[in-house]
């Protein structure tokens, strides 16, 4: 089995194994024709030219703490039926998470088929999504108003991006976006897909991406900058009654503000949907920009991990906004195998010494609260798809 990049010119052996993989339609002499245009890599046989599987790696830039860190989503995981259950996808895996600390990846996330599957590459569960449904009628103390407007184009997009900017920065793992990364549909109309933008005076505040359809507005994208932002957006969002009698958001993080607002919650109705997994990659990069606690505090981790780059005690040393992060040997406090110690890291729960002992792949030795003093649970959310 041969690992490699693709070549820009097959573009169409990349079109073959996703219809197949994902019983879908594809134009392969078309396809052919295209250049490859983004990173796909390929699991081949040992002529080097005939594909078995592939893997779309893409960078982004991810928030941990109030800094980006380089990330890499995991797209287009897809391997032809006559080539499964062969290892070619976890030697993919294996070349992606080689050249990891070249690339500055810190983190890698994904949307899986099987929680279970993912697991065994280190990934674990740390993303679930919320969605809300409720009456139009449940916003009737929120002031309508005509703030907002359409995006189709042009330079409002500057608007979009500073407000989700102050948005996702408040949350642990989202992407940061750019004039190339972002998605919002520049033709609406034949879109269907509406990205209002709500201003405060002139200052651009909060957005919504939102769809109607049977009575149903489907609020797709919210995010806003300050309380201010939310209501207003809110108070827009009811220029729509009479063409909609109830809204549905889809994609809010598990501590959304939006809980708070409903004037009657008989008639909500909420769902908890588990959504992205999430792996460490490089350890001690999110060791070093994890924002401690005042107090002074030392622990010593074991990071258990099938990566050699990362396997290893860490010592960390904390206190005053300040931290000192070592890898040494010896003994240690706590051992988390990856996909714990992700979910531990990000901030995706409350975890203190007793509630950590039902969590597979963590082991205590000595005291450790200092250790779970570093990593409360934090906002987290992840809004894009790949």
């Amino acid at each position: 089995m041969i690992i490699r990049p693709l070549r820009p010119d097959e573009n169409g052996k990349s079109a073959a194994v996703s219809s197949i993989a994902y019983s879908s339609s594809a134009d392969l002499e078309q396809a052919a024709q295209n250049e490859l245009n983004h990173e796909v890599f390929g699991a081949f046989l040992d002529d080097g030219e005939t594909i078995a599987a592939k893997i779309h790696p893409i960078t982004y830039m991810s928030n941990y703490c109030g800094t980006y860190l380089p990330s890499v989503g995991i797209g287009g995981v897809a391997t032809l039926p006559e080539y499964r259950r062969g290892g070619c996808v976890r030697e993919i895996f294996n070349e992606i998470f080689r050249i990891a600390p070249e690339r500055g990846w810190a983190t890698s996330y994904l949307y899986p088929f099987s929680y279970s599957y993912y697991r065994r590459f280190g990934y674990e569960r740390v993303v679930r999504r919320k969605t809300m449904r409720f009456p139009a009628s449940s916003l009737m103390s929120i002031e309508r108003n005509t703030n907002a407007v359409l995006y189709d184009g042009g330079d409002r997009l500057a608007d979009i991006l500073k407000i989700y900017g102050a948005y996702a920065v408040k949350y642990n793992m989202m992407f940061q976006r750019n004039k190339n990364t972002h998605a919002y549909s520049t033709e609406p109309h034949k879109s269907k897909n509406w990205t209002y933008i709500w201003y405060d005076g002139t200052i651009p505040s909060s957005l919504a991406t939102i769809s109607a359809d049977n009575g149903c507005l489907r609020v797709k994208e919210l995010a806003y900058s300050d309380a201010g932002g939310l209501y207003g957006i809110l108070g827009f969002l009811r220029m729509f009654e009479g063409q909609t009698d109830e809204l549905y958001f889809s994609d809010l993080p598990e501590d959304s503000e939006l809980d708070y607002i409903a004037d009657d919650y008989s008639d909500c109705h909420y769902e908890l949907h588990n959504s992205a997994m999430g792996r460490i990659l490089l350890v001690g990069e999110m060791l070093r920009h994890n924002k401690y606690p005042e107090e002074p505090g030392h622990f010593r981790l074991f990071a258990d991990d099938s990566l050699d780059y990362n396997r290893g005690v860490y010592e960390v040393e904390y206190g005053g906004g300040e931290c000192s992060v070592k890898k040494t040997g010896g003994d240690w406090d706590i051992s988390a195998a990856i996909p714990a110690l992700s979910r531990i890291i990000l901030g995706c729960d409350d975890f203190d010494a007793e509630k950590a002992q039902y969590l597979p792949g963590i082991k205590l030795n000595n005291d450790a609260r200092d250790f779970f003093r570093a990593f409360p649970k934090r906002r987290h959310h992840l809004q894009d798809y790949f």
